[in-house]
């Protein structure tokens, strides 16, 4: 684990998000070729093939930096810094988010609406812009910790192998999902996966946010969310945001009824904005405590 090649990465990635697929779309293929030849439909071979997908992968990466930082340190510390970099995506979130958040600004519910199933589709089709706020809102901080913070966990406690574990793990979820009894483990792995990264996550939101308003909607409301780790991360954002989260989504057709978070000062478009600001700032007290460690240790 390297301070310096996170914050070379984070920087890169800030810059240069993403100039190039090529890792992304090779893993989608391995994953899509595991599925379509270990799947007989049991968990025990969804167990094999997410070995294969996941934990070769991660080891192999791990024992590439380790031989290259054996033959000069600074060769390791450039594959880390390469690796984090594809690992990391959050900065193409920002760019999805922002386009929802100028739409609303101008008052195109209907282009902010598109805008949003485009980057998150499969979100319920919201008919009012205080709706599409809130699940704007709701997908940045969930794909915060997918693309920022739970890679940046692992690469802290792990190193390369635990950062490209926990991106392929989401990777395996998402392309294995309603597959039955193969996806099973892939589901429960992400869960056990983000179990930790979500309470740090969420400690750190109320930190740099609303701190009492944060862990009273920890405590009091993430339970009535339908994912554990979801509602924890939802309720304390929106604690620390200082507004509301899920609550009752206007749809064509009627109304979609989920659990409320966070105070009841309604979202609005510049919660968005708020809610980018916020995991930035999660993210430099990541790197700040880390730096701190690593100058104690010295």
């Amino acid at each position: 684990m390297s301070l310096s090649a996170a914050l070379a990465a984070l920087i890169w990635s800030h810059f240069h998000p993403h100039i190039s697929r090529v890792p992304e779309n090779l893993a989608r293929q391995w994953h899509t070729w595991l599925l379509e030849n270990f799947n007989a439909g049991h968990r025990r071979h969804g167990v094999l093939a997410w070995g294969a997908g996941v934990l070769l992968p991660a080891l192999g990466c791990a024992f590439l930096a380790g031989l290259l930082r054996e033959a000069l340190a600074v060769l390791g510390w450039a594959f880390e810094v390469l690796v984090l970099y594809f690992c990391l995506g959050f900065r193409e979130t920002s760019f999805h988010a922002a386009s929802v958040f100028r739409a609303l600004l101008e008052g195109d519910v209907a282009r902010a609406r598109s805008a949003l199933q485009d980057w998150r589709p499969g979100t319920p089709p919201s008919s009012d812009g205080g709706g599409i706020s809130r699940l704007a809102v709701e997908e940045t901080l969930k794909v915060s910790l997918a693309t920022l913070l739970g890679v940046l966990f692992w690469y802290f406690l792990l190193g390369v192998a635990g950062a490209v574990a926990y991106r392929l793990a989401y990777l395996c979820r998402d392309l294995w999902h309603g597959e039955g009894e193969f996806d099973s483990f892939a589901l429960r792995a992400c869960h056990i996966l983000d179990w930790l990264p979500v309470r740090a996550a969420a400690f750190s939101f109320a930190i740099v946010g609303n701190f009492q308003d944060a862990l009273e909607s920890w405590r009091g409301q993430a339970h009535a969310w339908g994912d554990q780790n979801q509602g924890i991360l939802l309720a304390a954002g929106a604690g620390a945001l200082g507004v509301q989260l899920g609550g009752n989504i206007a749809v064509p057709g009627g109304e979609l009824l989920r659990p409320t978070l966070g105070t009841e000062e309604p979202a609005r478009p510049d919660s968005i904005e708020g809610a980018m600001a916020l995991v930035w700032r999660a993210t430099m007290l990541w790197l700040a405590v880390v730096g701190l460690l690593w100058l104690g240790s010295l």
